[in-house]
């Protein structure tokens, strides 16, 4: 019993020792991490869109980038703690509606073209329909940069309503004319006194170009296109571009005012501006994402809608402006008595004026605001049909915008 009390002091003194030395360490262990678990897209119903796992389509990329941008989230992370459901604004019957115009539409059309429909509800800024078009390798709907055309045409309406123009001021609309070094054109055929409000319904150039260039200016409705909704800057392929500047990123030329180069959007972009005038001036933010919740159900993110007047700080200028851009646009009956929308087209001007690169119908009911493109897979190819013509808003464009309409009535 002597011989073991000495090692039976040793041993309580060890085992003290190493208490006290578990109990001053700062990193103790922490708990290992649960399995990696799968990151799951849901419709906006909660239906099943995409599993970690599985091929990423344009719009699965779409609406991870989101979940970064937006809620400092990655798909790898969300794996590593366990997995997550992202609740996206996608609804299902309009999405597969989408995808069912393209089908039909470019059925027996030349291979060269390309196609997207992007819907927006006006009411919250909620991504409905992202259908990027029939080349799985290209984003027709938020992965490119594509000249508006007469498009454009209602933020140059905005500055002038801002500026204190009214949709019946006139302005020569006599085709061509000259600007400077600049020489305009149109078929609007709308004579030497024309409203601001009839440029607008028969896409008058002249008239538009007149009226940013020699009263409004170009950064009045660089703002006014903002103010919509169309971002100071987009992320195509991991580059950040600036939209609406010209060179040195600087302010763009008149040109703008007729959608030309410097004017470039996405069809994203000219539907979410698009939803400003059918929500009657307020905008919300265009999202895919409305909630994620981790493995175990508890909400970790909530898109919140920073909703606001758009074209004024007071609610009700604002939505006056809009309505009188809806009141024109309506009018004109380009998509039918019950929607607001434009028809148009780019026309390189280089080597023929009649050459159409690719056109669109933008428009909106108080719904929807969609956004229909249709052009060449090749800059510098003419867009043309099925019977070679060239493809103009009113044409193609304007039939998938109409069976869109059809998609998504209740």
């Amino acid at each position: 019993m002597k011989r073991l009390l000495p090692v039976l002091g040793a041993l309580v003194l060890v085992a003290a020792v190493l208490a006290v030395v578990v109990w001053q360490r700062s990193d103790t262990v922490a708990a290992p991490l649960p399995p990696p678990g799968d990151v799951v897209l849901q419709y906006a119903d909660g239906s099943p869109l995409w599993r970690s796992g599985e091929p990423e389509t344009p719009l699965v990329k779409r609406v991870t980038k989101e979940l970064a941008t937006s809620a400092s989230m990655t798909v790898g992370r969300l794996r590593e703690v366990g997995g997550a459901t992202v609740v996206t604004t996608i609804d299902p019957k309009a999405q597969s509606g989408a995808l069912e115009v393209i089908r039909t539409v470019s059925a027996g059309q030349p291979a060269s073209l390309r196609y997207s429909i992007t819907a927006v509800d006006p009411n919250t800024g909620a991504v409905t329909a992202y259908a990027p078009g029939n080349d799985p390798a290209a984003d027709y709907a938020g992965g490119v940069l594509k000249e508006p055309g007469q498009a454009f045409f209602p933020f140059n309406v905005v500055a002038a309503l801002q500026s204190g123009k009214t949709l019946d001021s006139t302005y020569d609309g006599r085709s061509p004319r000259v600007f400077g070094q600049a020489s305009v054109s149109d078929k609007a055929d709308c004579g030497e006194r024309c409203t601001v409000r009839d440029a607008l319904r028969k896409s008058g150039n002249v008239v538009m170009y007149d009226l940013v260039a020699n009263d409004v200016g170009v950064k009045p409705v660089v703002t006014a296109a903002h103010q919509a909704g169309v971002p100071e800057s987009v992320d195509l392929d991991g580059t950040k571009t600036k939209l609406l500047v010209g060179d040195g990123d600087n302010t763009p030329n008149a040109g703008v005012s007729l959608g030309a180069s410097e004017a470039r959007l996405r069809p994203l972009d000219l539907a979410a501006a698009y939803a400003t005038f059918a929500a009657a001036g307020t905008r919300h933010n265009a999202h895919f994402i409305t909630r994620v919740t981790n493995a175990g159900g508890d909400l970790v993110y909530r898109a919140v809608d920073p909703a606001k007047p758009a074209f004024d700080q007071d609610p009700a200028r604002s939505k006056d402006i809009a309505n009188q851009i809806t009141g024109a646009l309506r009018d004109a009956g380009a998509c039918g008595p019950d929607a607001a929308c434009l028809n148009g087209e780019w026309r390189p001007g280089v080597p023929d004026r009649e050459q159409v690169a690719h056109a669109w119908t933008v428009g909106y009911t108080p719904r929807a605001s969609v956004a229909v493109f249709v052009g060449s897979d090749r800059p510098a190819a003419p867009a043309l049909d099925k019977e070679g013509r060239a493809v103009v808003g009113s044409g193609l464009p304007n039939e998938m915008w109409r069976a869109m309409q059809e998609k998504l009535t209740p």
